[in-house]
């Protein structure tokens, strides 16, 4: 694969044999995500320093003349990086799957919880930020007690998540010691 490390599977020595799907799709994903990031970054030389031939720089131009007008990029690159986005979604998901499928019934149990309350705290941290920037944005914010007010719950609320997702990660790994 143009000399780059091959993914290695997710749980090789899982037994379940439910699990062999999941991991050819999230070996073919990891390929797909792997490939998009290579065309993604993909960086051209820039031809600088003793490198330029100054014949071809003409006046009153920014840049190299090559002859012919410089070409409008004609896609724009947003459709590429939300398939980017996506592909890291899926790979992320798939590989709580795999954790879940090999993990025994009490540990799967636990990184179903886990997985839930990290998915709740992703979520309510967005609403507040948005939240919190509908707030700051009004010129009359320190009079809004009732927006104050929810802000507070919301951020109780993500710590109160906050500490369940520590008291889940702790009960897992004294399972795993068990």
């Amino acid at each position: 694969m143009n000399g780059a490390e091959e993914p290695k599977p997710l749980a090789g020595d899982c037994d379940n044999p439910g699990a062999e799907g999941s991991k050819r799709d999230l070996l073919v994903a990891q390929r797909e995500r792997d490939q998009l990031r290579r065309e993604l970054s993909y960086q051209p030389v820039v031809i600088s320093g003793g490198n330029v031939d100054l014949r071809n720089f003409k006046p009153g131009y920014s840049g190299l003349y090559l002859g012919a007008p410089p070409m409008l990029e004609t896609s724009s690159p947003v459709p590429a990086r939300v398939t980017a986005v996506s592909l890291d979604e899926k790979v992320a998901s798939l590989k709580r799957a795999l954790i879940i499928a090999c993990s025994s019934p009490e540990d799967a149990r636990i990184h179903e919880k886990l997985d839930l309350a990290e998915q709740e705290l992703n979520l309510l941290q967005r609403e507040f930020v948005l939240d919190q920037a509908a707030y700051y944005s009004r010129t009359n914010y320190a009079q809004d007690s009732a927006g104050k007010a929810r802000l507070y719950a919301e951020l109780h609320q993500t710590e109160n998540l906050k500490s369940e997702i520590e008291r889940l990660k702790s009960e897992l790994a004294k399972t795993k010691v068990n």
